[in-house]
């Protein structure tokens, strides 16, 4: 479906009518493709996230406060109201930096459009594979397009993109599964976007940062269920001049990006998947550290210094002087990251136990990594937010240099779906048998052709450790 803009309808409008008009037919089969890769990366990063405390926590507390329903806990559990579903799974979606990532919005799509989609999904037992996977699409495109108005100019406002972008996919998405009609759609939107939060300063300490994503996709859930019942939104939600969405949230916008290239131009294809469980914005130094690691043989022990040059969001984001904390804060932080890939060559899980983040030989050379801005990167705009020039000084007084523009795993340089397929099972084993890993994999695959999300969901729910 190709959507005609009426200029006098609000954005918040063109939106709602797109998203509700739009059918599975109107999908493009690449888009369709990328969705079911997207699933499956986000189920794997889920189920090992159930795992966590940082999921667990808030797993607990539901249960315990008397939430139940229809909508399964990833990993296992009592089943709880679709709202608190969403709440649970969307945290142990993003507990451990490994989901999905749309790079201009700064939006981890799945952690939120997925988790609320299935949430969604469980009011409406009768919803099909390919109602899913067009639902999730919606909100994928949604919140990319959102967060791209203000790229990283938000982030740099000190806004968690995710947690508060996030919402209006996830709104999307849940809308759409509940067949809302467009008007209802913009009051989900519109309520949606008075529910965004989130702030940065999470990164530095504590287990809030993955609970962003957990309370959009509950947001976007409850603004659904709300307009399903005739709750009325702000219908000039982005444009509008006082207290609006674009206004309030970046001193930059462009909202055109809102609308432009609806049902032609598909956002979900520029959605690329993590290789490491850290912060985006270190990948591309992750990519160079690890190439000098294999190729050239370049050891933490040989190092005396690391200079990374990188944008001024990139500095503020994962560049400030590395003290121990949480294990969100190892992960957001490059100084960090730098010096356990050059010890061990990697930068997946087993990286950031709470042992590894405080071991002192890490800590110390971490004060070794010197991360600067570089104001030509800036000057390139959002598209050159990750470019990255890294020179490693060896104590011989050696030196070896690199650069990328992009990380392994954006759409400039996708992983394969090789890597993605190995990722997921993986991570997936975390809390299934292999059998069952097999089966989640194989009913991801069918998905566009499945009846019902009996399977998927079962699957989802299980916990085979004990």
């Amino acid at each position: 479906m190709t959507t005609t803009i009426d200029r006098t309808e609000t954005s918040t409008e063109v939106l709602g009518d797109y998203v509700a008009n739009t059918s599975p037919t109107d999908i493009p089969d690449g888009v369709l493709r990328h969705a079911v890769v997207c699933l499956l990366d986000t189920a794997g990063c889920g189920l090992y996230g159930s795992t966590l405390p940082q999921a667990s926590i808030v797993r607990d507390m539901l249960v315990t406060g008397g939430s139940s329903g229809d909508a399964v806990a990833w990993g296992g559990g009592p089943r709880l109201s679709a709202p608190d579903a969403a709440l649970v799974n969307g945290t142990a979606v993003h507990a451990f930096e490994l989901d999905d990532l749309h790079p201009r919005s700064i939006v981890h799509p799945g952690s939120v459009v997925t988790s609320a989609a299935l949430a969604a999904a469980a009011l409406r037992p009768e919803t099909t594979g390919r109602e899913l996977l067009t639902a999730t699409i919606l909100g994928y495109e949604v919140a990319a397009r959102v967060g791209s108005t203000m790229g990283a100019a938000h982030l740099l406002a000190g806004w968690h993109p995710t947690g508060t972008h996030g919402t209006l996919g996830a709104a999307a998405a849940a809308a759409k599964i509940l067949g809302l009609d467009a008007g209802q759609v913009a009051n989900a939107l519109g309520t949606a976007g008075s529910q965004s939060a989130g702030l940065m300063a999470a990164q530095y300490e504590s287990m809030v940062k993955r609970f962003h994503a957990g309370r959009a996709a509950q947001s976007g859930v409850y603004a659904a269920l709300l307009a399903s019942r005739g709750y009325i939104g702000i219908r000039d939600l982005f444009e509008a001049e006082y207290g609006g969405y674009l206004g309030t949230f970046s001193p930059r916008v462009d909202a055109s990006w809102l609308t432009r290239g609806l049902g032609s131009t598909w956002e979900t294809l520029a959605v690329g998947f993590k290789p490491y469980s850290t912060n985006g914005s270190c990948h591309p130094s992750i990519d160079i550290l690890r190439s000098l690691y294999a190729e050239e043989g370049v050891r933490r022990d040989d190092v005396a210094s690391v200079e990374i040059t990188v944008s001024t969001a990139t500095v503020k984001h994962v560049g400030w002087p590395y003290v121990p904390d949480t294990v969100t804060t190892a992960q957001m932080n490059l100084p960090y990251i730098t010096a356990v890939v050059l010890t061990d060559g990697e930068a997946f899980v087993d990286q950031f136990t709470p042992e590894r983040i405080e071991d002192a030989t890490l800590v110390e050379f971490a004060s070794r990594v010197h991360v600067i801005a570089d104001p030509e990167i800036d000057a390139r705009g959002d598209g050159a937010r990750h470019e990255t020039r890294l020179t490693v000084t060896l104590n011989d007084g050696r030196t070896f240099g690199a650069s990328r523009d992009h990380a392994h795993g954006s759409s400039h340089d996708p992983m394969s779906e090789d890597e993605v397929r190995t990722k997921f099972r993986r991570l997936a084993a975390t809390t299934l048998s292999q059998p069952h890993v097999g089966e989640l994999e194989r009913t991801v695959d069918g998905l566009a052709d499945a009846p019902d999300l009996a399977g998927l969901t079962g699957l989802l729910g299980r916990d085979d450790r004990a």
